[in-house]
């Protein structure tokens, strides 16, 4: 009877955490059209499990200058897009550290990123994949089982 109590948790909890994330998708697929109807978007992202994952929207005009940005910052799938205020007017490949010094430090990283994606794309280059939490949670338990010096099949290598 327990057994089945906790296999119904876990799939109401499970089903909750794919509704919510589904409305968090949502939220930011508004916020990016609507900086994408006024011109190019630079995204930048800093995702964390424990920590405040992060994501910056710039809106570009056509001299890759800076016209609005937005971030979301935050724990829970209630996290919402706020007003980045302080970099309008600069261009987006001439960001130095000093123009955002004053932001918290995830929302640096996440601001460091798009100007490496956005710099990257201008480039013509393609954009790499930033591993989720949970595949980096996976690849290590993965790496502990392969690494050299771990018996394989009964032997050392």
């Amino acid at each position: 009877m327990f057994l089945i109590m906790l296999i119904i948790i876990l799939a109401v909890g499970f089903v909750v955490q794919y509704l919510f994330g589904f409305v968090q998708i949502k939220h930011f697929t508004k916020h990016y059209t609507e900086l994408r109807e006024n011109g190019r978007v630079a995204i930048g992202r800093r995702p964390a499990v424990i920590r405040s994952g992060t994501l910056v929207l710039f809106q570009l005009n056509n001299k890759n200058e800076i016209e609005e940005a937005r971030y979301m910052q935050g724990v829970t799938v209630f996290s919402r897009f706020k007003q980045l205020t302080g970099l309008e007017g600069k261009k987006m490949n001439k960001l130095q550290e000093e123009d955002f010094a004053n932001y918290n430090k995830l929302l640096r990283r996440a601001i460091v990123d798009a100007k490496h994606t956005f710099n990257v794309v201008q480039a013509g280059g393609e954009i790499e994949r930033i591993p989720s939490p949970m595949m980096k949670a996976m690849k290590r338990v993965n790496n502990m089982f392969t690494k050299k010096g771990v018996k394989k099949h009964g032997v050392h290598s």
